[in-house]
């Protein structure tokens, strides 16, 4: 299952550096990056992608549609 968020706030550089190699940048808006991915093995969107970019000050959220 594919899973998006919204990094707010961060270049796309910046927010790739955050990413395992699971997740990926597919989209700028504005000041605000797209990511996607699937959840691999620990490698989760919520128990580790955006905990990782909260570390750095770096907040986002999950889009559900």
């Amino acid at each position: 299952m594919t899973r998006t968020a919204i990094i707010r706030n961060i270049s796309k550089e910046t927010c790739e550096r955050y990413l395992p190699f699971n997740y990926r940048v597919v989209n700028m808006t504005g000041p605000d990056v797209l990511i996607q991915g699937e959840d691999n093995a620990g490698w989760t969107l919520d128990g580790y992608v955006l905990p990782r970019l909260a570390s750095g000050l770096h907040f986002g959220e999950e889009i559900i549609s």
